[in-house]
Order: C-alpha cells, then sequence, then structure tokens
C-alpha cells in the first residue's frame, strides 16, 4: 500500500528512492505550490470576530515564518479559531454544570464539547499547529555548498565537477 505523496526534496534527501535528474525536474513540475503572502499586513476574514483578529495575525505571522501559511489557507486558520472559541464556550458551560450539578445537562454537554474539540483537532492537525502535524509537513534542506548553482546536484549532494 503506498503511503502520502511526499514533496520531491524529501524524497531526495531521505535517499530510499533513486530519481534520474530527469524524473526529479517531472516531479518539481507536478509539485503544487501556494504562493507565500505578498503583503506583510495579514488581513483576517470578514466574518471572524472581532476578538480573534488578533490571535488570528499572530498565528498567521508565525506560520508564514515557518513557510506553511499562504493566503489561500487563511479560511482555514479562521475556522480553527472558531471552533477553538465554541469549544472553549462549551468546556465554561461543562464546568458551570459541573460545579452546579446538575448532571442531566452533562450528557448533550460533553457531546458537543467533544464534536468541537475534534473540530478543532482536525483543524490544528491541518495547520501544523500540532508537533506531529509540523513534523509531517517540514520538509528538511539540504546544505548549501558549491553545487548551489545546479538545484539538481545541490539537493543530491554532488559537487560540480570543474574542468582542467
Amino acid at each position: 500500500m503506498a503511503g502520502t505523496r511526499q514533496p520531491t526534496d524529501l524524497v531526495v534527501v531521505n535517499g530510499r528512492k533513486h530519481l534520474t535528474k530527469a524524473e526529479i525536474e517531472a516531479r518539481r513540475a507536478a509539485e503544487v505550490k501556494a504562493p507565500t503572502p505578498q503583503s506583510k499586513r495579514v488581513k483576517p476574514p470578514a466574518y471572524l470576530p472581532k476578538s480573534l483578529h488578533k490571535k488570528f495575525r499572530s498565528l498567521a505571522k508565525q506560520l508564514i515564518e515557518i513557510g506553511i501559511l499562504a493566503e489561500i489557507d487563511y479560511d482555514c486558520l479562521a475556522r480553527y479559531l472558531l471552533a477553538e472559541q465554541a469549544y472553549l464556550a462549551v468546556t465554561d458551560q461543562v464546568g458551570r454544570v459541573i460545579a452546579n450539578q446538575a448532571i442531566s445537562l452533562l450528557d448533550d454537554l460533553s457531546k458537543t464539547q467533544t464534536r468541537y474539540f475534534n473540530q478543532c483537532s482536525r483543524a490544528a492537525a491541518d495547520l501544523g499547529l500540532t508537533i506531529s502535524s509540523r513534523c509531517r509537513l517540514v520538509v528538511p534542506k539540504p546544505p548549501e555548498d558549491e553545487a548551489a548553482g545546479d538545484p539538481i546536484n545541490a539537493v543530491l549532494g554532488r559537487k560540480r565537477r570543474r574542468k582542467a
């Protein structure tokens, strides 16, 4: 059973699969890469409540620095923040119900809490906000050396041959 498709640079650096230069170029050409945001000013989506704008900008800035977030991902980040806000609100209600010993309400609230928790954790994993998801998203970069002029040789770690 085949695993998930990995970026070409990661496949080459791992060294488990031997690709020709043509195969490397073909794989790179087929990869979809989202452009990084053009503006340093990150604009939250209009539907995001004002109370979450500061957190949105903070997380977006960190994810852009890592190289994970693109402009097309802003909605995903906003949905994560909305799910987190809903989860925290329900968790607060669960705490009050337990304190008031109104156990009859607890079953429905705990189901709702679980639903929001699952939404929040799935969105966090998609964005690379968890340790395990960041490990899957990071592509190791090969060391810079003399072969930097030729991108294939740089990835493969080969040195350029000098003519005598």
